[in-house]
């Protein structure tokens, strides 16, 4: 009977608590209207974040723990000055928390939901002071309106950074994060089963990484982890680290002799970021560009010099590299001169290797390209290099006789006759006080020169003797 009376007497006095505190927060509501009817003058000053507020202590102490804690323990009966050092959100958040107190409208949004959150937590303005109280409503807020959007968990989240670590006691920064990763799965996931095709996934991933692209860099790699275990692929973060690397490196020049110098704390952050985003890059082939990582590679060696560039090339085969590669390395200005010239000698011995290996077999490149025309699928992969070695051919026979037209031009002016290419009649009259033959001998050891760094100078197997082309010809490009 005694256990029976206990039971029946506890929810009796929980109802009795909560009217007693509804009773209260009804007369502190008249209490507060009645100090602003009457404009009764302030009792006490709250400092915050250097700025002092002139306010009264009932509505304070009603509703604020941390105030009352500090009026019952101080020592002197009338405390007219509270210092609140280190609130959450500044002076900014408390003064929506004093207009909580004396209960003022203001408006509640994504951007200030965080600061009142924390600031609600750090006041201690919990249930067990007033009924309604600012942690209930911020809470009410946060699971109703601002976590159920991306971008307003974004929004909130993005807030969040300045107010670590009460952020984190309070669980502002873990709910968002798992908010987020939760709505991108879901929002992605539904958008590219309407339509698999890859320019509309890459619309998805865009619009949420211009978002995602605020954050700070810690928070950043804790929202794209949480992802990865909501079952996000890690393939397609690739948009997302692209635009976060553009605007999180943005100010850092990676190019040309004439870099600002940073200061060490802004180079760090910016060595944390990129270390960050290299982490976090996936490893599936061809999920990033090229272009990207090379960015990549020139903001992390910004400074790098000629001594350690040479380390870095001297590691590299010049033997393995495609002819894409190889085409890049000999326009590339920043490799050191070593590294170029051994890979334009390894591709001209390939170059070599190949024709050698088709002179032998009795296959022509004339045969070869017309070959290719109509490829089976058994032919030898010879077939193609012959076919884009002809055409390497007919661009270098065109580099060749813009040079020689380039040539003729500059000697033009200094010769006081007529060149055969300018004589109306195309022969050619030496000067007389000048030797006969040094242009054309000149002309011919540059074509001989260029003749042998270039493999298909030899003739054809059925034609021994060198026939002379005729003059209406000399400028032909065929």
């Amino acid at each position: 009977m005694v256990d029976l009376d206990q039971e029946d007497t506890a929810p009796t006095t929980l109802n009795m608590s909560a009217k007693k505190k509804e009773l209260m927060s009804t007369a502190m509501k008249r209490t507060s209207e009645w100090i602003f009817s009457q404009e009764i003058p302030s009792d006490v000053t709250v400092q915050v974040a250097g700025v002092s507020f002139s306010l009264h202590k009932f509505p304070l102490v009603s509703k604020c723990g941390y105030i009352r804690k500090v009026v019952s323990e101080s020592n002197d009966a009338d405390v007219s000055v509270i210092v609140i050092p280190d609130a959450p959100g500044g002076a900014e958040s408390f003064e929506l928390a004093a207009k909580f107190c004396y209960g003022i409208n203001f408006e509640i949004n994504t951007e200030n939901i965080a600061a009142l959150r924390c600031v609600a937590e750090y006041l201690e303005m919990t249930e067990d002071y007033a009924v309604g109280s600012l942690v209930e409503r911020t809470e009410a807020f946060l699971n109703e309106v601002a976590l159920q959007s991306l971008a307003g968990a974004i929004s909130v989240l993005h807030a969040s950074e300045n107010l670590l670590p009460i952020a984190e006691e309070v669980k502002l920064v873990g709910r968002c994060i798992d908010a987020i990763a939760y709505l991108a799965c879901k929002e992605s996931g539904n958008d590219i089963a309407i339509s698999s095709t890859i320019s509309n996934s890459k619309t998805v991933v865009d619009w949420w990484a211009e978002d995602l692209a605020v954050l700070r860099i810690d928070i950043f790699q804790r929202v794209l982890i949480a992802m990865i275990a909501r079952g996000f692929k890690p393939y397609a973060f690739g948009p997302v680290l692209m635009l976060y690397a553009q605007k999180a490196l943005r100010g850092l020049e990676i190019f040309g002799k004439g870099r600002k110098k940073i200061e060490p704390r802004q180079e760090h952050e910016k060595r944390v970021v990129l270390e960050t985003i290299v982490s976090l890059l996936p490893k599936e082939k061809n999920a990033m560009s090229v272009s990207f990582l090379t960015v990549l590679l020139r903001a992390a060696h910004p400074t790098i010099t000629d001594l350690e560039r040479k380390k870095v090339c001297s590691l590299m085969d010049c033997q393995k590299l495609s002819r894409e590669a190889c085409a890049h390395a000999a326009q590339n200005d920043r490799l050191p001169v070593q590294t170029v010239v051994q890979v334009l000698y390894y591709e001209q011995q390939r170059l070599r290797d190949v024709m050698n290996g088709s002179m032998s077999s009795g296959t022509s490149p004339s045969i070869s390209s017309r070959v290719n025309l109509y490829p089976p699928t058994d032919i030898h992969p010879v077939s193609d290099e012959l076919s884009s070695l002809k055409r390497e051919n007919e661009d270098l026979k065109l580099e060749l006789v813009k040079m020689k037209m380039r040539l003729k031009e500059i000697e033009r002016p200094s010769s006081a006759v007529p060149s055969a290419a300018s004589s109306p009649m195309g022969i050619f009259v030496p000067s007389s006080d000048k030797p006969p033959f040094p242009r054309k001998s000149f002309m011919n050891s540059v074509s001989k020169k260029l003749g042998r760094l270039y493999p298909f100078g030899v003739p054809p197997s059925g034609a021994k003797a060198r026939t002379r082309p005729s003059k209406d010809r000399r400028h032909s490009i065929s």
